[in-house]
């Protein structure tokens, strides 16, 4: 039924596109005093660094462990592990799990070290494609379906509050006056098809086992502002918060499932 399918999109983000190149990154040698990294991560807002020994790169060190130390960083290394590591070809999908479990990651690109990746880069443009291609493929998905419950789009409309209709109608009417090819269902905005989902259930339904009250909760409200917020980069799409990371997750996995029906 759907144009666009979720794997595609899911594969489409790569961790790479995310990354911080590991050039522009803070890095400091394992002998540096650990008082002046403390001090150099506190001014640069930063919570982590790796640390390098003979020029590569064998670990990092947490501002939270330097706080008050003193000598060198060598006796604060924490060493690098698989779960510190990710493939920069790794999709953002797979990406967010990983996040969630680290605070941030190295991305590696065979055996070489190319960047650092954390919560705060899917506030990137890439982080933020990567949603609104998800939430249009599901504007879509709507669209298709109501066109096919409402032959008399009409109908459709006239579910959807007077002042949506008067607005929908005036967008209508400018489109036909431009010669743009166009249909009600077309003139209607992301949450004029929400809320169309809501209040008829031939195409709630098509999406899964939803009541108009679980549509509203669990799809309608928390989508329409995560399409806000990517659509708008003023707005924080992600934080270091382990809750924001877990909403990211639940809305990926909301809309892959959507779409998959």
């Amino acid at each position: 039924m759907h144009l666009t399918h979720s794997d595609d999109i899911a594969s489409a983000i790569r961790t790479r596109h995310l990354q911080t190149p590991i050039s522009r990154v803070l890095t400091y040698g394992v002998d540096t005093p650990t008082a002046d990294v403390a001090a150099a991560l506190a001014d640069g807002g930063f919570d982590h660094a790796p640390v390098t020994r003979d020029g590569e790169i064998f670990g990092y060190v947490r501002h939270i462990d330097l706080t008050g130390g003193n000598g060198v960083l060598a006796s604060h290394v924490r060493p690098l592990t698989a779960s510190r590591v990710i493939a920069g070809d790794t999709p953002l999908a797979t990406l967010l799990p990983a996040l969630r479990r680290a605070e941030f990651l190295f991305v590696v690109d065979g055996h070489d070290i190319v960047g650092i990746v954390s919560p705060a880069d899917l506030n990137k443009q890439p982080g933020r494609t990567y949603f609104y291609l998800l939430v249009c493929a599901l504007e879509l998905a709507l669209a298709e379906r109501a066109r096919e419950v409402f032959v008399d789009q009409e109908k459709a409309l006239r579910l959807l509050p007077e002042a949506r209709q008067d607005r929908i109608r005036e967008r209508l009417a400018t489109e036909t006056r431009d010669d743009v090819a166009a249909d009600v269902v077309a003139a209607m905005e992301f949450t004029d098809l929400m809320k169309l989902a809501k209040r008829a259930d031939e195409i709630r339904g098509a999406f899964g086992t939803y009541s108009a009250t679980k549509w509203d909760r669990d799809v309608s409200a928390p989508l329409i502002d995560l399409r806000n917020t990517v659509m708008h980069s003023v707005r924080t799409l992600a934080t270091d918060a382990p809750s924001s990371l877990q909403r990211l997750i639940s809305l990926d996995t909301r809309l892959r499932e959507l779409l998959s029906t």
